[in-house]
């Protein structure tokens, strides 16, 4: 090939390259998009702070406190946590003046005067304040101080109840319960005359705790087909009258209670008539010499599980020495050997440790003949604070009577009924009497015009 078909061969070789090029500059291939910066993440927001936590409010005193009767009727509800300032409540006063619907649940009774009768309230509770300082008085005789009537869950702490006339008249309890349930009674301090502190008809779950009954007129508590009746550490001191625990179609349980002082017709529940149903259980009970005697003799009437006794203290005259089967036992037919007591000095205090001091022995002061007391006729005597006594004989009326120290080794005793006498204390001095008595035991001798009679 010439050299000048070289030259054109390489030309045209030339201007293909160029054309081919110029075809990609026509359509230029896209650059790629280019790719925005990533967009930096925005900071969560962080949640707006929780506004801090308020404090708790106080609790809202729900309590409704109130100083005088009439605040304190008016206060009574479903519910209502009532609490008595320190003073005295006279309902009686109150009710005179006020409507015989008082409330939706307090209205106001009459029998010699008005009462206060509390009735259809559940969850109630009346609380005094202070240590005896709050008491509630009525003052009619025939009246109850506080009457409920079908009312449950009824609670009253730490208050002083009773009536304002003297003891011996009354013929109205303290507290009644009429269709309640579950009532507790804690603290209280239930005064005669009312007949019975407690009385309760076709009441379920009746508790007391800590409470005094005392100066009653009838009785300690009266119950009426009431299941499941409990008083815990209850003292039940100086009531007089009848049946010291009148209880028909009830059980009662006695846990931890002193009973002293108390005096009547009987201890132990009496109403045994056929169709009722009666049971009592005393469990560390401590009672005194009227009570001891009594409940030993009186409870072989009843059924052998009726009544209970467990782990219960005596009073040790009544505790005695076990008696033989012969009715002409040692403790009713051996005297006292009065070479081996002392007379002793004493004052009216003295008097009234004992709260009875039962006959033993009966000496004609003109013959020296000697009788001895019959347990089913028991005597007895007992002296009061305000130097007044009583020479109770069947447990009836007895011989009242006033008494004063007229020396340091002698009482003198004037009877209501005209008689006088005089009182000596006597300590033994070891073998006076074998069963009853020991060394520095007292005897109380009571001088009358015809014969002498040794207590104990």
């Amino acid at each position: 090939m010439d050299h000048r078909l070289r030259i054109g061969i390489f030309t045209l070789v030339l201007v293909l390259l160029a054309a081919l090029a110029g075809c990609g500059a026509a359509s230029p291939a896209p650059e790629p998009a280019e790719t925005p910066p990533e967009a930096s993440a925005a900071p969560t927001p962080a949640p707006p702070a929780s506004p801090a936590p308020a404090e708790a409010p106080a609790p809202k005193d729900e309590t409704i406190h109130v100083g005088t009767a009439g605040e304190f009727l008016e206060a009574v509800a479903p519910g209502a946590v009532i609490e008595l300032a320190p003073g005295v409540y006279n309902l009686t006063q109150y009710l005179h003046g006020t409507s015989d619907n008082v409330s939706a649940y307090v209205a106001r009774g009459f029998t010699d005067g008005w009462q206060a009768e509390i009735h259809g309230v559940d969850g109630l509770t009346i609380r005094g304040a202070g240590d005896g300082e709050t008491e509630i008085v009525a003052e009619p005789r025939y009246s109850d101080v506080l009457c409920f009537k079908d009312s449950s869950d009824i609670q009253i702490e730490n208050v002083t109840l009773g009536h304002t006339i003297e003891q011996g008249n009354c013929q109205g309890a303290v507290l009644e319960f009429d269709s309640c349930r579950n009532v507790t009674l804690d603290g209280l301090d239930l005064y005669g005359c009312g007949t019975y502190g407690v009385s309760a008809d076709h009441t379920a779950g009746l508790t007391l705790k800590n409470c005094v009954i005392r100066d009653c007129s009838y009785g300690i508590i009266d119950l009426s087909d009431c299941g499941d009746a409990v008083l815990e550490e209850c003292t039940l001191q100086d009531n007089r009258g009848f049946d010291m625990l009148s209880v028909s179609d009830s059980a009662v349980l006695f846990d931890g209670c002193t009973f002293t002082g108390n005096e009547g017709d009987s201890f132990l529940p009496s109403y045994l008539n056929p169709g009722t149903t009666v049971s009592a259980r005393f469990v560390r009970c401590t009672f005194g010499r009227w009570e001891s005697r009594c409940f030993r003799e009186e409870r072989e009437s009843f059924e052998a599980d009726a009544i209970v006794d467990e782990a219960c203290s005596w009073s040790d005259a009544a505790e005695g020495a076990e008696e033989p089967a012969d009715p002409e036992n040692t403790f009713q037919r051996v005297a006292l050997d009065t070479e081996r007591v002392k007379v002793v000095p004493f004052d009216a205090k003295v008097l009234m440790e004992d709260e009875y001091y039962i006959c033993y022995e009966f000496v004609n002061r003109q013959s020296g003949d000697v009788s001895f007391e019959m347990r089913e006729d028991v005597r007895f005597l007992t002296f009061g604070e305000n130097g007044r006594g009583c020479f109770w004989t069947d447990n009836e009326k007895g011989r009242p009577f006033s008494y004063a120290m007229d020396s340091d080794y002698s009482c003198a005793v004037a009877f209501d009924d005209g008689g006088r006498a005089s009182v000596g204390l006597y300590a033994d001095q070891g073998g006076a009497l074998p069963v009853l008595s020991e060394e520095g035991h007292i005897w109380l001798a009571l001088y009358l015009d015809d014969e002498m009679i040794w207590c104990y």
